[in-house]
């Protein structure tokens, strides 16, 4: 008999890839938000707005979910350790390095601090920290309440902030956990409304009222990211550790929500969630651009990002390498005077006044970027990026000939 081939669950491939959709929602809504602040409102993000609502919709449970499924697919503890440092603390030391450059280009200097990971490189920093001691943590019996503790003290303790990620480091751990120790079988358990569409929109709208609620009556946006501790923010101790605790569950209910509603087959939602990385590293330098240059430029910028995936799709299909590298080469040149002869510095920190002009440019240009950073140009040049160094000691014995190891 056949062996029988186990089928691919893509409801995993899908839920990341829309979290993953929406982590250039979310920073693209930040910065324009304080850019249309700053231009039309007297400075300030504009929390009580439909930016508001995107913005903490997503920062209550997009990171906690990413946590969840990293964890729910780390059951192998030694296979864990052994890939933890090439597939996050690599690309975190290389990406690390490469914003510190970035950076400096954009605002004139910059600060090169391995231990204090800058913007959102700190999700690599913390997975390859759970990951790599799991194997030794998961000895201690008490290790879920503890983290749970944790979680709430860590809103007190001024000392847990942007050095070591230790703040967001110790928050989302406890998600990580409930991923690990979530059986196939609990998992199942927890998708018991699939199919049952009427109580599964009414759950919907709930959490949708929640978040309009928060708009109005909930702490700053910065609180959501459980990055500082309460000496940032208006809220007195006890509201923070209440706050936690709201969090904690109305994270876990979006997760739930979430893995019952989200389809099974394959998608193209599904292809993003197999190609994350390009898109979460590659953003963010739109997201300077959007920062130091204005809105406009930045939606014309993923429409470059866009250009380049298009012209790697042609290329897919009709495999012609030299016109193919000919048009990306007058491409490049093409942009390079564009935005450097002046021709666009009218634009330059612009931001639209009309509300609809700037939600279709803030999310038309994250879901254009999103989409584009999963083709085969972007997902190519991250490979090459993170591979390339990765692979200097091939040069040596590849130099040394076929008797290299003798040789050594």
């Amino acid at each position: 008999m056949g062996e029988i081939k186990k089928e691919r669950d893509y409801m995993f491939d899908t839920f990341r890839g829309l979290l993953m959709l929406s982590i250039p929602m979310s920073h693209f809504t930040k910065m324009s938000g304080n850019l249309y602040g700053d231009l039309y409102l007297g400075g300030g993000f504009p929390q009580d707005s439909l930016g508001g609502w995107v913005y903490i919709t997503i920062n209550v449970f997009v990171m906690q979910a990413f946590m969840f499924l990293s964890g729910y697919f780390s059951k192998k503890p030694e296979r864990a350790r052994e890939t933890a440092f090439s597939t996050f603390m690599w690309p975190y030391l290389v990406w690390t390095t490469v914003y510190w450059g970035i950076r400096y280009l954009f605002f004139g200097n910059a600060h090169l601090d391995y231990l204090t990971p800058p913007f959102a490189l700190w999700f690599l920093f913390a997975l390859f920290f759970y990951r790599y001691f799991l194997k030794d943590m998961v000895k201690f019996r008490w290790l879920l309440p503890l983290s749970l503790i944790m979680y709430l003290a860590a809103g007190q303790i001024q000392e847990f902030g942007d050095f070591m990620s230790l703040g967001r480091m110790v928050s989302y751990f406890p998600f990580f956990l409930l991923g690990y120790y979530c059986s196939k079988e609990r998992l199942a358990w927890l998708q018991g409304l699939k199919g049952k569409k009427v109580i599964l929109a009414v759950y919907g709208i709930i959490l949708v009222l929640i978040s309009v609620a928060l708009c109005k009556w909930g702490p700053n946006v910065g609180w959501y990211l459980l990055r500082e501790s309460v000496d940032s923010f208006s809220v007195p101790w006890w509201g923070d550790t209440l706050g936690r605790i709201g969090i904690f569950f109305l994270s876990s209910a979006w997760i739930i929500w979430m893995i019952n509603v989200l389809p099974s087959k394959n998608n193209f939602i599904a292809f993003v969630g197999m190609n994350t990385m390009p898109v979460y590293i590659f953003h963010l330098t739109l997201r300077y651009v959007i920062q130091f240059y204005g809105l406009y430029i930045g939606f014309i910028s993923c429409l470059v990002v866009a250009w380049f995936a298009l012209l790697s799709l042609s290329h897919k299909k009709h495999q012609n390498n030299l016109m193919y590298g000919v048009t990306i080469v007058v491409s490049i040149a093409a942009f390079y005077f564009m935005f450097s002869s002046g021709a666009l510095a009218g634009l330059y920190g612009g931001c639209p006044e009309n509300q609809i002009l700037f939600n279709l440019l803030v999310y038309g240009g994250a879901l254009i970027c999103g989409i584009s950073f999963v083709s085969p140009f972007w997902i190519k040049l991250y490979d090459t990026i993170i591979d390339g160094p990765a692979r200097m000691p091939y040069l040596t014995k590849w130099l040394m000939g076929p008797n290299y190891e003798e040789k050594k």
